[in-house]
């Protein structure tokens, strides 16, 4: 078996491709390779497939893909996993990434020790291995797209290793016609051009190595108006002379000696202005290739101008100055530096840093003009011919930095700034890098350096606590490991519990003239009055990101010119922008450490009331939302119950645009809708608590997120009870014993509604009356105990009329439909199933008509129609399809796998049964897996396997048993022994 990723992500099997059955295996698949053999943590993969989307059961969701990966392989022992995460079992030369870097190390090696042919040898077999860019069609997963950038670029380095292996052994010609293929592909690539035109005049071919070289000064001087470069102009002049020693290191043709009478007075030192570099840039080394191979790319006519931005603390300084000292040698007429201040409220003034640069450049003092553009113009000419570098700290905007951009092309830029400055027509062709925290491995290994402790790279446990407290942000962790050097006597454990409790963090992550806190008032000092505001109650949120309409509520204005704020904060980099949801929203998130500050400068600054206020007009708005949501699934306020909590609208224009699909807004708010209802209780809102609980539940009974649904029903239920809420605390019961249904937990179930009903009748609410009383008949029915169940569903179906509940209603109707066909009356199900269905339709109900129809297809079933079975069923799938409905796809599933089984087509009604089992398990509906398993073992009975059938039906009663199912438990135990009588008796 081989793993191929140098392209498609593909098995080979005994030398033929074996293409993996999903993209999720072929992510999983490239994750694990890209760790190369080491154990990859389940969190680090869950993140990096799933993003900021994943649920509670994404760990779940985890061992469903490994396992489907390993049954793929046909070799579970390929897939490693111990206590932590996942690795990939494979020997190098298995898998081709592993492999081509294998050759290219032993191609260095014969370089280094001289052997030219074997390495050539080495480096042709590794670059052999390639069939496309690395993890095609996997964009998208910032560690992938990083790892094949770095695989780019250790191939483009073997290539030229190679090619000039081969022009060192002779092997001119053989090469030309890869040379002029990679000049056709990037006519602007000097040092591949300079290849060419030496592999040609080497072969004897002069006038095509000139023509070469004219085609290449073309294209240079049409696409960036640019000469080409020394060495390319060299070797044109080597091959012009005949030199049959041309190379590529060729000096400048020989010319007269100059000769003057009185030697030249020795020019003034060129000027040097960097800062002493960091020394250390632990887990920055990637992005200080990356900026500094920018610096010393080709420019656009122009300097090359390369701006670094990134939060408070990043180390954008710290990259900038690094790199600036690594391409000092290329700009000979010296180096300039500035710390604009850009972030505080007093920013460096342009003509002050103009002045600077113009007395280090030799101007003295009293020649500076006056004037800004003045100064301007004598900074151009003084650089005019010079190759300088000029480094331009903490800028505020691009006004700021425009008259400091030399003019000549010969020069480079490096600008760090907290804002991303994009919108100046006078910075043409800058190179943009946003600087981001660090990941786990490289926030570890800096507190080790910084330290020197072996205790951190020994205790991974801690070391990760302890830079995740540092929110791996490199200001904090410098500051963590410095505390630890000046103390020695103090363990890592003492320094995670100082920095445990949020209120005093800020405080520890201070040691000498460094300072979290100092760094991020800086940038809201010089934030304007209602960015500041803004901030300080983004300090408030508790969710991990969040969506750009909550600033409307915080700030108590119109969404588009509260979003508007908070756009400036994302470009002050003290709020990140976190990517966009389902719905095509952008979505923020505020850095741990940022966020702490936010809420010490809303305890200093806020007015008294002014943070509560923020909060409940932020709830109010999630319930108007929320209801909103609600009424556009049901078609209205039906099967829920409202409260009088004060709601906050975010304008009509706004809550069309979020609530445009409203199943995809109630996923994406999931979190933000759960930390609602606990700061609605924390603010003890019992009635927008309970309220916000009870509609959402339209999320989480379609998505089967019900620790969500328990934990704000708890939350609201305790709320309601402190606060004397009698018909919240009805709702809230309700809402309990609801969930309990779902979960096939009856008996859990009815002590709750029988609360919720004596409730609701002491407040007199007959409308949750009726509710609960249909989820009681609904016990009843499942038992087994028809009449009881229909003596119940009767009064609530009058109540629920009187309500106008036409939801509710149907549901009602659809339920005593169900017991007519348990019954064998097909003809009153029929009716009270089409009068279901007409309602549902008429709300506009997608979900309501699917179960309705679901009821028709059993009873279709049970009447020998396959056909039409199969039809109620197919509508039911794609209905539930099209809303995300996982449970209704499920149910659609397994009912046309039934309709299969009924019709004798084993194989189809085999697949259907299982995605539903799947489905079943995936979101924890025992009585579906249940009911699929019960099918599933009718299947391989009458396929003739009684071991499989008897193993699938001994689990399917088991479950009904541990539900509570009598009736259902009878049904399969009757199937179990229907097969086990009909077995051969065996000769033992």
């Amino acid at each position: 078996m081989r793993f191929r990723v140098l392209g498609d992500v593909t098995l080979v099997v005994d030398g033929h491709p074996a293409p993996l059955s999903s993209r999720r295996q072929e992510q999983l698949l490239a994750l694990l390779v890209c760790a190369w053999g080491r154990v990859v943590p389940a969190e680090t993969l869950v993140e990096a497939m799933w993003g900021d989307h994943f649920g509670p059961r994404a760990g779940k969701n985890l061992q469903v893909l490994v396992h489907r990966l390993r049954k793929s392989l046909d070799d579970p022992g390929r897939i490693r996993h111990d206590r932590s995460g996942y690795a990939l079992s494979a020997l190098a030369e298995e898998v081709d990434a592993w492999h081509f870097a294998e050759l290219a190390e032993q191609a260095r090696r014969a370089l280094d020790r001289g052997d030219l042919p074997s390495a050539a040898d080495l480096q042709r077999d590794a670059l052999a291995l390639w069939h496309g860019r690395p993890f095609a069609g996997l964009d998208g997963i910032p560690s992938l797209d990083e790892a094949a950038e770095r695989l780019e670029q250790d191939r483009r380095r073997l290539l030229t290793e190679r090619i000039d292996a081969d022009l060192a052994l002779g092997r001119h010609a053989e090469i030309i016609p890869e040379l002029i293929s990679m000049v056709a592909e990037n006519p602007l690539a000097e040092a591949v051009g300079a290849r060419l035109m030496l592999a040609m005049h080497r072969a004897g071919r002069r006038t095509e190595a000139l023509d070469a070289y004219r085609r290449i000064r073309a294209a240079l001087a049409g696409e960036l108006g640019l000469e080409p470069g020394a060495q390319l102009r060299a070797l044109e002049q080597a091959i012009l002379r005949g030199d049959a020693d041309a190379s590529l290191d060729a000096g400048p043709a020989p010319g007269p000696a100059a000769t003057t009478k009185d030697p030249a007075p020795a020019p003034d030192p060129p000027p040097f202005m960097l800062p002493a570099p960091v020394g250390d840039l632990t887990g920055r080394g990637r992005e200080l290739r990356r900026l500094t191979a920018m610096v010393r790319g080709p420019s656009s006519g122009g300097p090359v101008i390369c701006a670094v931005s990134g939060m408070p603390g990043v180390g954008k300084t710290a990259l900038a100055v690094q790199a600036a000292h690594e391409v000092r040698g290329d700009f000979p007429d010296g180096q300039l530096y500035v710390n604009l201040r850009g972030a505080s409220a007093e920013p460096v003034e342009t003509s002050q840093a103009l002045a600077r640069f113009l007395r280090a450049l030799g101007m003295p003092g009293t020649a500076i003009p006056d004037g800004l553009d003045e100064r301007a113009e004598a900074f151009r000419a003084r650089l005019a011919g010079r190759r300088v570098l000029v480094l331009l700290d903490d800028a505020a905007d691009e006004a700021q930095v425009e008259p400091l951009i030399p003019p000549e092309s010969g020069c480079a830029v490096l600008i760090t700034s907290r804002a991303a400055l994009t919108a100046v027509p006078g910075l043409p062709g800058t190179h943009r890098m946003v600087l981001g925290v660090l990941d786990d491995p490289a926030a570890v290994e800096l507190l080790a350096t910084i330290t020197g402790r072996g205790e951190l790279a020994e205790d991974a446990q801690a070391a990760t606590r302890l830079a995740e407290l540092c929110g791996r942000l490199p200001l904090a962790l410098r500051i963590a490991g410095a505390r630890l050097a000046a103390r020695p006597h103090w363990t890592v454990e003492r320094l995670i519990s100082r920095l445990a409790a949020e209120r005093d963090r800020l405080d520890e992550l201070t040691h000498g003239t460094l300072s979290v806190r100092a760094s991020l008032a800086l940038g809201y000092s010089g934030l304007p009055e209602r960015s500041r505001v803004l901030f300080r109650r983004l300090g408030l949120l508790e969710t991990p990101d969040f969506a750009g309409w909550v600033a409307g509520p915080l700030l108590d204005a119109e969404t588009r010119a509260a979003e508007d704020v908070l756009e400036g904060l994302v470009e002050a980099r003290l709020v990140e922008y976190a990517g966009m949801d389902d719905l095509g929203e952008p979505r923020y998130r505020v850095h741990d450490l940022v966020r702490l500050h936010a809420r010490e400068r809303g305890e200093a600054d806020e007015p008294p009331g002014a943070s509560a206020a923020a909060l409940t007009r932020l709830t109010g708005a999630y319930l108007a939302l929320a209801e909103l949501a609600h009424r556009r699934q049901y078609g209205g306020d039906y099967t829920v119950l409202h409260g009088d909590g004060p709601r906050w609208s975010c304008g009509e224009t706004t809550a069309s645009r979020l609530l445009e699909d409203p199943a995809g807004w109630l996923r994406a708010e999931r979190l933000g809708l759960v930390t609602a209802v606990e700061q609605a209780a924390a603010l003890g809102l019992s009635e927008t608590c309970w309220d916000l609980a009870m509609t959402a539940i339209t999320l989480f009974e379609a998505q089967g997120l019900f620790d969500d649904w328990r934990h704000t029903s708890q939350i609201a239920l305790s709320t309601a009870r402190r606060t004397g809420d009698v018909r919240g605390e009805a709702a809230m019961r309700y809402s309990l014993g609801t969930l309990d249904l779902f979960r096939q937990r009856y008996t859990a179930a009815r002590p709750h509604l029988d609360a919720a009903l004596a409730l609701f009748q002491t407040v007199g609410d007959r409308h949750g009356q009726a509710l609960t009383l249909r989820n009681a008949a609904l016990i009843e029915r499942v038992e087994g105990q028809a009449g009881t169940a229909l003596r119940r569903y009767r009064p609530a179906l009058r109540m629920l009329r009187e309500a106008r509940d036409r939801h509710a209603e149907a549901h009602v109707l659809g339920s005593i439909a169900q017991i007519h066909i348990e019954l064998g009356r097909a003809v009153e199900a029929t009716g009270l199933l089409e009068t279901a269905l007409a309602i549902y339709r008429d709300l506009g109900n997608v979900r309501g008509a699917a179960q309705i129809l679901n009821r028709l297809g059993t009873l279709h079933l049970a009447q020998g129609r396959a056909a039409q079975a199969g039809d109620a069923f197919h509508e039911v799938l794609t209905s539930a399809q099209s809303v995300g409905d996982k449970i209704g796809e499920a149910y659609g599933l397994l009912g046309i796998g039934e309709a299969r089984l009924l019709a004798g087509d084993l194989d189809a009604a085999d697949a259907r049964l299982e995605a539903a089992l799947e489905i079943a398990d995936e979101v924890g509906e025992p009585f579906l897996a249940a009911r699929a398993r019960l099918a599933a073992g009718r299947v391989a009975a009458s396929r003739g396997d009684p071991g499989l059938a008897m193993t699938l039906l001994s689990r399917a009663a088991e479950s009904f048993e541990e539900i509570g199912l009598s009736v259902w438990r009878e049904r399969a135990r009757q199937e179990l022994h229907a097969v086990s009588t009909a077995r051969p008796v065996s000769p033992h």
